[in-house]
This record gives structure tokens, sequence and C-alpha cells, in this order.
């Protein structure tokens, strides 16, 4: 067996879904799951109220819940679990392909450090696409633009900051060093990466539409957290690597 394969087969993963109240998504999506892609799946909770945990367990998969409110709180409870090299993260609400899951997988498995379904990129589709004004995508272009010209020393421009569909491997994860328990997790992310010159791999995907209820995170709100962040992220030199 070749060394390349050898490291392939230690690759092992586990499939995080990230859920609060989604009993109704998660049960309308189950079964699009490609769980037979990962060797590990397991539900990070945010003490959610609508049976959603019962809905796992009856699954046989395993629910953790959030002691502490927030999507970076849910990654950091995400890590703590993971008994497996590599992570990807899901969000059973509709948005996110499942199919992208076992490529995803794929993709960690071939020794990609971080990989990132994209719906900034060629050959995909944001929500937004079939609107005149796309004001989210736009904001997230700009957003993706500044963090990709004040850290990105690759030549690989990366489009998506804040899609919260994505792999990474731990080694990579424990290198960023993560500490938003907010919204802003999945940005931070991405500029730790690219401050650590931890590689970033997209592939082009489609969003889709919410099943049911309404997102917990609001535009506006969120705007100004990520904003918030960045400006933390470009002149707190604490949080660049030590030299």
């Amino acid at each position: 067996m070749s060394n390349s394969k050898k490291n392939k087969s230690k690759i092992t993963i586990s499939l995080v879904l990230i859920v609060r109240n989604e009993r109704a998504s998660s049960s309308a999506l189950f079964s699009k799951l490609p769980l037979k892609s990962v060797d590990d799946v397991y539900v990070i909770d945010g003490n959610s109220t609508d049976g959603t945990q019962n809905f796992f367990k009856k699954k046989r998969i395993k629910v953790y819940e959030q002691t502490i409110k927030g999507l970076g709180e849910a990654t950091f409870e995400a890590r703590k679990q993971c008994k497996t090299k590599a992570m990807i993260f899901f969000h059973p609400d509709g948005n996110e392909d499942p199919k992208d899951i076992k490529k995803v997988a794929e993709l960690l498995r071939a020794g990609h450090q971080f990989v990132i379904p994209s719906r900034m990129i060629k050959g995909a589709w944001n929500e937004e696409d079939s609107k005149f004004f796309k004001p989210r995508k736009w904001v997230n272009q700009m957003l993706a633009s500044l963090a990709n010209f004040l850290f990105n020393h690759t030549k690989s421009y990366v489009s998506e900051i804040v899609q919260g569909f994505r792999g990474i491997n731990l080694e990579s994860y424990d290198r960023l060093a993560l500490d938003k328990s907010d919204c802003t997790i999945d940005f931070q992310m991405v500029i730790r990466a690219m401050k650590n010159k931890v590689q970033i791999t997209e592939f082009p995907t489609r969003e889709g539409h919410r099943l049911f209820g309404e997102t917990n995170f609001k535009s506006w709100e969120t705007g100004k957290l990520e904003l918030k962040m960045l400006i933390r992220e470009i002149f707190d030199l604490a949080t660049y690597p030590k030299l």
C-alpha cells in the first residue's frame, strides 16, 4: 500500500450536527445524510425545546447539550466530544446541501486541511442569486475581500467566510486557538486559518432555503458582530501566531 493510501485510511471523520429547535427540518433531512461517508456522528444541541434531542436519540445518534449558549460554544463542545481526526460541521435546517457531506469527507481523507463548500464561486448558488438586490451576499463578499487582503498570503482566494458547513482536521483546528463564543466563530475560523497558513479548499455548493421557522442569526446584528471581530483580528497582536 502506498503512503498516500495509508494516510487516507488513517483519517477518521465525525459528522457534527449543530441544532437548536430543528425537530421538523431534522426529520425531513435525516434520510438524506450520507452517514456511511463518515466514521462517527453526533449532535450538539443548543437547548432545544421542540423534541429535537428525542428525535436524534431515537435514531441512536449521540446528543450532547451545550452548557453555554452561542454558536462558538457549540463548536467548542464539538471539539471536546470529537474522537476522530477531523470534523464536518452541518446544520440540518435546509440551507446546506447534505449531498456535499460526502465530498467534504473525501477531500479531508485526501489530505486537505480545511474544506468549505462555497456559495460564492462559479458553479455555486446563493439564495439571493435570483434577486436583483443581494445585500447579504454583497456584504459577505466585501468582508471576504477584506480578509483576503489583510490575512491571506497564498495564491488561493477564499470566497466563503461565514458558511457554517465545513470540514477541518483536528490538527489544523487546534492551531487556530479560536475564542469567539458567538456567531462570528465561522468567520474567525477562516481568518485564523489564513493567519496560520492552514490550507483552505473550496468547491461550489447550492444554498437551499430554510425548511421551517426563522434563522437564529439576524443579518444586521450578525454583520455588526462580524465587523467588530474583524477589527479585533486586525489590531490585537495576541490573535496572530507566535513567530
